[in-house]
């Protein structure tokens, strides 16, 4: 009898995170997922019922570890540079946010109890990063660095939701994230001329 192949759980969560933005969620499979880490399909149902359970525990795992990530970062005293530092950390998760929005989530099987731990975890991770953005908006136009008259949700939604902006620019992910950040802070006028 053939020895099954050992693999990680971040071997599982790098092919899931490949493959759905590759093929998408409708074409992704146990199939597609055991072919790529050269196992069998019984490997992975060993560990989940069905793709959506592998799914949920995927974006919760992702979720954790950009939690994990911005509790770590040494935030620059320079309001510029901490943007920056938030705005970076966003954009690493990019691809994490675009699957997640990309899944038709009121039909997927998840049991009850992973649904919960989703919900729960997706609930910290927006309320404190809403918070800490709200605070940092504050910040920001009490001392001047942002204008007082735009309001804060529109100012927060252009930030979270510019990772959604569809790529069209064949820029590397670095290079967006570059020229957004750049439009956010500094707009598309050049205004020295």
């Amino acid at each position: 009898m053939a020895r099954e192949k050992k693999f990680s759980t971040d071997n599982i969560y790098l092919q899931t995170h490949n493959l759905l933005i590759k093929e998408g969620y409708e074409k992704f499979s146990f199939s597609l997922l055991a072919k790529s880490l050269n196992i069998s399909r019984a490997a992975i149902y060993k560990y989940y019922t069905n793709k959506d359970e592998l799914i949920s525990d995927y974006l919760v795992e992702q979720m954790k570890q950009m939690m994990e990530e911005f509790n770590q970062i040494n935030w620059s005293l320079d309001y510029s540079d901490h943007f920056d530092q938030l705005f970076e950390l966003i954009f690493k998760y990019r691809e994490a946010h675009l699957i997640s929005n990309a899944l038709p989530h009121d039909k997927m099987i998840i049991s009850t109890e992973k649904q919960k731990k989703k919900e729960t975890v997706s609930g910290e991770v927006h309320g404190q990063f809403f918070n800490y953005i709200q605070q940092f908006i504050q910040t920001g136009k009490t001392n001047g660095h942002i204008k007082k008259e735009i309001p804060d949700s529109l100012i927060v939604g252009i930030i979270f939701h510019s990772i959604n902006i569809p790529d069209r620019s064949n820029l590397s992910s670095q290079e967006r994230a570059y020229f957004i950040k750049m439009i956010i802070k500094n707009g598309v006028f050049d205004i020295s001329k």
